[in-house]
């Protein structure tokens, strides 16, 4: 299924759902019906064993009509109760079915599907999380990126090569997080990374790290074998014992990067009160 075109997460949603429905409302028939085999069966077997109790003669001597009957109602219970098993195997695997779909609709939902990292979704609930104990926020800090000469490359050797040049990205940036720490693609040309238990130094350190690595990747240009490109990277970073809230870390980290940026020169930044500063009274500038 391609749960990962445009517009059709929704579609796929609402299928699943309509599917689980309708399988487990079958379950609930399957075993309503089958119950109502096992009680009319038992009822059969009381019947017997009651005229048995109470005349043990007249019991035995009509055992033999009965006895026809018995047969036949063991057989047909017999039957159904194989048609039973049989349909419960195949609810089984519409329901093993049904789970894997929903595991590819949850990947999907947090997945981007150029790169294979975490999309903007799973980030903005992984920068939550970093809040969720109140005050007791970790040593962690958030990484903007911004991937700088990429637009450039899809405008002048088109969206296919700027894609290229996205998955060989993906994963330099995947191997150069520890386990605990998070990458997420969040625009086109944007990325998020969480370092946890780090300094600020670490934290600008692994920054500058992960910007040596993509400088050093040499994208290969479309009918020019000799001829290769290299991006770059403008990196703006926010400590998260600083921040008050999840918001106000990635605003911070943003004024960071949009710092970087603005005084032309592609590198890494960690944010400051001086920054914060500065991005007041423009905001006041602009407002009056």
């Amino acid at each position: 299924m391609k749960f990962h075109l445009s517009g059709f997460a929704p579609i796929a949603t609402d299928v699943i759902r309509t599917d689980a429905a309708r399988t487990i409302s079958a379950v609930n028939q399957r075993l309503n019906n089958s119950i109502a085999r096992t009680e009319a069966f038992a009822a059969l077997l009381r019947q017997f064993i009651a005229r048995l109790e109470n005349d043990p003669v007249a019991g035995m001597s009509d055992f033999s009509a009965d006895a026809g009957r018995m047969r036949d109602a063991v057989a047909a219970f017999e039957r159904e109760e194989r048609a039973f098993a049989v349909s419960m195997n195949e609810t089984v695997a519409e329901l093993g079915g049904i789970a894997s779909d929903i595991e590819t609709m949850r990947k999907a939902s947090t997945r981007d599907a150029t790169t294979g990292l975490a999309n903007r979704v799973a980030f903005s609930a992984r920068l939550a999380a970093l809040y969720d104990n109140g005050d007791a926020v970790g040593p962690a800090a958030l990484a903007l990126v911004k991937v700088e000469g990429l637009r450039d490359l899809s405008d002048s050797h088109g969206a296919a090569i700027a894609e290229k040049a996205l998955k060989k990205l993906a994963p330099v940036f995947r191997k150069s997080v520890k386990k605990n720490d998070f990458v997420a693609r969040i625009g086109t040309d944007e990325f998020a990374f969480i370092f946890h238990d780090v300094s600020t130094d670490n934290a600008e350190a692994i920054a500058q790290r992960i910007r040596a690595c993509v400088e050093a990747v040499q994208i290969t240009l479309p009918n020019r074998t000799f001829t290769s490109k290299t991006l770059s990277l403008s990196i703006g970073i926010a400590m998260a014992l600083i921040a008050s809230s999840s918001t106000d870390l990635f605003t911070q980290a943003e004024l960071a990067l949009h710092a970087v940026r603005a005084g032309g020169n592609r590198g890494v930044l960690v944010f400051s009160a001086a920054i914060g500063s500065r991005a007041t009274k423009t905001y006041t500038r602009h407002v009056a």
